[in-house]
């Protein structure tokens, strides 16, 4: 089986050094999150080693993966394009973008995307300072740009990205596809924990996907997403991991036994990603 991992953020130089970075709350300790889905954290990420995140990159049968830079925790879109260069078709760049930079983040969707090698941005508008919600007018300017030019939007929305559930709101994407019904827009974390909801929108509007990555692992919901990646949303559901939270091998593992049908595993695993991210041979290692 092909997988490709929507959502991952290898220990590579300024990715590295914002994995871990969290609220400072003893909840979001890696130690303590992981156990909450039932999962663990894998040595790479301890050790924030490269070497052995590949190796388990390999032993998970991921062949590639969408790597998705957080702003706010001092990432750079300039190390995400070194480690794309550095391991070739092994990472899809996904640029970070902080919406209060106004012109400023305008230029490094050309400077990332357009002129890049990256293939889509990323909103943490719940994390902006102050943070922000994914439908303020601030970001039409984004979404106006990234729908005339076909680029693919992650909004982290779901989980704990965010001072409150307010901003987790399916209204808000719902709002979001009214507006602008052409732009490719991806719900990393799902939208958890309103899941039938979300789901309900992926439905409705025809360029919404979802992406729950752990938020289907062992939590409130994850049946709602299981019948929405079975029959609803087959087309438009994406497996991830959410790297460095969870181990790789066992969120494919557990992915694989999770009860989806022969019938769209491969779809869930590995196509959705790839059509709507726009990759070829070209872009990633297709085995």
């Amino acid at each position: 089986m092909k997988i490709f991992d929507m959502r991952l953020r290898p220990p590579f130089k300024s990715i590295a050094e914002g994995m871990f970075q969290n609220s400072g709350r003893e909840l979001f300790e890696p130690e303590v999150f992981a156990p909450r889905f039932g999962m663990r954290i894998a040595e790479s990420a301890k050790q924030r080693s490269m070497e052995l995140c590949i190796q388990e990159m390999d032993e998970a049968g991921i062949c590639a993966g969408a790597v998705l830079i957080r702003k706010s925790t001092a990432m750079k879109n300039e190390d995400l394009e070194e480690l794309t260069r550095s391991y070739p078709k092994r990472f899809v760049g996904i640029a970070g973008i902080d919406p209060h930079e106004g012109k400023a983040a305008l230029d490094e969707i050309d400077t990332f995307v357009h002129k890049g090698i990256c293939r889509g941005v990323l909103f943490e508008t719940g994390f902006c300072r102050p943070p922000l919600y994914a439908d303020d007018k601030i970001l039409s300017v984004f979404y106006e740009k990234c729908e005339a030019e076909n680029i693919p939007v992650f909004i982290s929305f779901g989980g704990f990205v965010a001072p409150d559930l307010s901003y987790t709101d399916p209204m808000i994407v719902e709002r979001i596809a009214l507006a602008f019904p052409k732009l490719k827009l991806i719900v990393a974390h799902g939208g958890w924990p309103y899941v039938s909801a979300i789901c309900h929108v992926a439905f409705n509007r025809e360029h919404v996907y979802l992406a729950p990555d752990l938020y289907t692992m062992n939590v409130p919901g994850n049946r709602e997403y299981l019948d929405a990646a079975n029959y609803l949303i087959p087309e438009k559901f994406m497996f991830g991991t959410a790297y460095p939270c969870v181990d790789m091998r066992q969120a494919a593992a557990y992915y694989k036994q999770w009860g989806l049908r022969a019938e769209v595993i491969q779809a869930v695993m590995f196509d959705n990603a790839v059509r709507v991210l726009n990759l070829s041979d070209k872009d990633i290692a297709f085995s």
